[in-house]
């Protein structure tokens, strides 16, 4: 009976094996990323904008451009052109598809994703609008830009909740604590939870909060108080909008969950 292979003679016919895959590793790194064999042929903008494409256009094209015609396809860095894009604030990050055959590169772009757009208490015309992020980042972006990516449908900026800040919180919502801004997710992630649309929260303390919603297309303000006993209060208030008598009410006072208020 043969013998089973020695441990020499299996490293033997391995080594040639792995010689041979580093080498055709080699040859299509060198294939994709330094020969003239799949370069950018054409780069595109995923967006309904002229306008918008003709400005991510330029930032990429700001020297040193990150990515242009003639550069090898495997070299264009998705990480790279995202940070030059996050330079546009309301730009959250980018997806690239490398069509190798064709040479195009589509950058795909992903805008942030704010919870809320806040109310302006000095200038209603201000040149720039603030929002909070579903990280309770509070960022400003230029009105203009804004209005141009709610018009060509770039953003559903213009449907999401709107927050004001009032009382001893109309501040800078920048300096505004994060246990307040965190409150105020709650109850709005809250109340969407259950087929709620909020319209707007009114925020006058870190225990002082109000909504406006939209209960079968009818505008129903609620008190909230603080966000304590918030599953009870929003258990009262499916309660209390299907009783009959209360068809027409269109203020809720659920600071007191056990002792509401309608009016």
């Amino acid at each position: 009976m043969k013998s089973k292979p020695g441990l020499k003679q299996r490293l033997h016919f391995k080594r040639p094996m792995l010689i041979l895959s580093f080498l055709i590793l080699a040859g299509l790194a060198y294939l994709l990323g330094w020969s003239r064999f799949f370069l950018v042929e054409k780069i595109s903008i995923q967006t309904q904008s002229k306008e918008i494409a003709s400005e991510i256009t330029q930032k990429l094209n700001e020297p040193p451009a990150i990515v242009k015609i003639g550069d090898p396809m495997a070299r264009v860095d998705r990480r790279e052109i995202a940070s030059r894009l996050r330079e546009l604030l309301w730009i959250d990050n980018v997806e690239l598809d490398r069509r190798l055959l064709t040479g195009e590169v589509k950058i795909i772009i992903i805008p942030r994703s704010p919870i809320g757009r806040l109310i302006s208490q000095s200038n209603t015309a201000a040149e720039s609008i603030g929002f909070m992020g579903a990280d309770l980042d509070i960022f400003f972006l230029p009105r203009v830009a804004v209005d141009q990516a709610i018009a060509n449908g770039e953003t559903n900026w213009g449907k999401i909740p709107e927050i004001n800040f009032q009382g001893e919180l109309q501040v800078d919502p920048r300096s505004i604590d994060r246990e307040t801004l965190k409150s105020i997710s709650t109850l709005m992630s809250a109340l969407q939870k259950q087929g709620f649309r909020v319209r707007q929260v009114l925020a006058k303390s870190p225990s002082e909060f109000s909504t406006s919603l939209s209960i079968s297309s009818k505008r129903v303000d609620i008190y909230w108080g603080s966000v304590n006993e918030l599953p009870l209060k929003i258990e009262v208030l499916q309660r209390l909008t299907e009783l009959k008598e209360n068809k027409r009410a269109t203020y809720f006072n659920l600071s007191n969950p056990v002792a509401p208020i309608v009016k």
